[in-house]
């Protein structure tokens, strides 16, 4: 410092200066450098979450600038919940977070909803971590945050498969498949497809869920680590025991846990498999194993299930009724626990009216500042709203008379379909006539020219034959059906809706009997003699009479 007095004043300023432009430089050089750690971090922490980790872990944090250490931090909480390794927050922390984020809206955002509904899970409050993650995708939706989107559902998925409610649990899975698939994230989308296995099991669909299994089974013992291949061959021997392919499961179960530890959850299922096989000793000593274990609600009320099993297969039927008031009792934490029914019908009103319009006057908190000041924007965004909504019902009119006219040109189309259906039935029924006259024309010659003769009758009779014989094929058959459902309302259609275990000869009388064909002439087509004729005619009437069909009494008519 000596020195520096020592200088003119002009170049002491000089020197300071330049030492002050360099701390600057090594400071803007620090923090370009954090965030481009932040960035790299940030892209991998999709497919490479470990990796991600890492380079959060390795950041400087002497010289970080409050922004960037907010960002940090909701990234490091954001790929723990990833990593499955988040743990409970404090309050402290969880006000701190919510700070943040006031009057923001940015992907960081979104992240911090899935780290809170993750603390929700940890603290058994289903009601609030949907409601966080319902948040999360609202915004996630308007920011167009794929990847936390897809992440979203696939929560959505899990929460709803563990309350049973396996329909909404596959919609939500089947939308992350979706979304995962579009990214082309190998990692999260075998896990999506998990989620659509524990949706299927909660809806108890075990076909399915056996089959979803094998079909990403030789993906996952390709590419997943050793933990979660142990975890997915648990799910597949659990699918296989549902399936009634005990034998199958026990193999896998002793394959993966022979001389390890094993959960109470999956020693009750192994217990449950072996009851199947009727080895009820081994099956007593794996749930005694089970309920000697700690375990949460939902495992005690599925130890004390297998439990009573097993005692009633067993024959010791005094120790019964303890076991029931037991897993009476966990049914009942569990449904305190869950809330599932009470979290849907929350969420709908939340996300319909208290989410969305606090997210909406959060949004709109710098306007409502500034009040004072813009009022007269008020009354121009009032005039700007019935403007918008003068188009909106214009264009709604407008949609509401291109809806008409499509109808009505569908009521066009349907009339000429109609028209041309008539037509080719006129046709069919013109043909008709046509072959009966010409049958007429045929007999007539044919009797002008053997009459008087020794060959008149003989002759008559086998044109006579002939005719009949061509009156009684297949397509003659299908031209006469055509004229009756034609010209009589789809009546022989409807006949054979209506009685569908008929079998063909009591159609083709019934068809007969349509076409007011007399009962010798219907004798002389089916080939039977004329009392039978009677006794089929009154059998079928028989069938029509006891039947409850609305068209019974049409049909009868035919009859008299």
């Amino acid at each position: 410092m000596n020195n520096l007095q020592k200088l003119p004043i002009p170049h002491w300023i000089l020197v300071f200066a330049v030492v002050i432009m360099a701390c600057m430089a090594v400071s803007c050089s620090h923090n370009s450098e954090v965030e481009r750690q932040l960035n790299a971090a940030e892209d991998l922490m999709a497919q490479y979450p470990d990796s991600a980790m890492r380079i959060i872990r390795g950041i400087d944090l002497a010289t970080i600038s409050d922004k960037q250490n907010k960002r940090l931090n909701v990234l490091y909480a954001f790929g723990s919940v990833l990593h499955a390794t988040a743990g409970q927050l404090d309050s402290a922390e969880i006000h701190k977070g919510d700070n943040w984020f006031i009057g923001e809206f940015s992907a960081d955002e979104v992240k911090w909803l899935i780290v809170k509904s993750n603390d929700a899970k940890l603290r058994g409050n289903n009601v609030a971590r949907i409601e966080y993650l319902k948040d999360a995708e609202f915004l996630a939706i308007q920011l167009d945050c794929k990847f936390e989107l897809a992440m979203i559902y696939q929560y959505l998925a899990e929460v709803y498969s563990q309350g049973f409610n396996g329909t909404v649990s596959k919609y939500y899975a089947d939308k992350s498949i979706e979304l995962l698939k579009e990214l082309d994230y190998p990692k999260q989308l075998r896990e999506a497809k998990m989620a659509v296995v524990g949706a299927l099991c909660a809806r108890r669909d075990y076909k399915g869920m056996l089959d979803s299994l094998l079909a990403m089974k030789d993906e996952v013992m390709a590419y997943a680590n050793e933990g979660y291949k142990v975890f997915f061959l648990d799910q597949l021997a659990r699918s296989y025991d549902e399936n009634h392919l005990t034998d199958n499961a026990i193999r896998i179960w002793q394959s993966i846990y022979r001389n390890k530890e094993v959960s109470s959850n999956t020693l009750a299922h192994i217990a449950y498999a072996y009851t199947h096989i009727n080895r009820l000793d081994s099956a007593y000593m794996l749930i005694r194993q089970a309920n000697a274990q700690p375990h949460s609600n939902t495992d005690e009320y599925l130890c004390r299930n297998v439990e009573y099993q097993i005692l009633e297969k067993l024959g010791r039927t005094t120790e019964l009724a303890e076991i029931d008031s037991l897993r009476s009792l966990a049914a009942q934490k569990i449904a305190e626990e869950m809330k599932l029914e009470e979290s849907s019908l929350a969420m709908n009103q939340k996300y319909d009216s208290a989410a969305r319009l606090a997210w909406m006057e959060t949004a709109n908190a710098h306007v409502r500042t500034r009040m004072a000041v813009f009022s007269g924007i008020i009354l121009l965004i009032l005039a700007l709203g019935i403007i918008v909504y003068l188009r909106k019902r214009n264009l709604l009119l407008k949609l509401e008379h291109e809806n008409d006219v499509l109808k009505i040109q569908s009521l066009q189309n349907n009339l000429f379909e109609s028209g041309q259906h008539q037509e080719d039935t006129a046709k069919k029924i013109s043909e008709l006539f046509r072959s009966r006259f010409k049958l007429l024309d045929g007999l007539a010659s044919s009797y002008f020219e053997c009459k008087e003769t020794g060959q008149e009758q003989k002759r008559i009779y086998s044109e006579v034959k002939t005719s009949l014989g061509d009156f009684s094929t297949e397509a003659t058959t299908q031209e006469l059906i055509d004229i009756v459902n034609g010209y009589k309302n789809g009546l022989m259609e409807h006949f054979k809706s209506d009685f569908p275990k008929l079998p063909a000869s009591q159609y083709r009388l019934a068809l007969y009997l349509f076409c007011r064909f007399s009962l010798p002439s219907i004798s002389v087509f089916i080939g039977t003699d004329l009392r039978n004729v009677y006794v089929y005619k009154s059998r079928l009437k028989s069938i029509i009479s006891k039947s409850e069909t609305p068209r019974k009494e049409e049909y009868l008519k035919y009859f008299a």
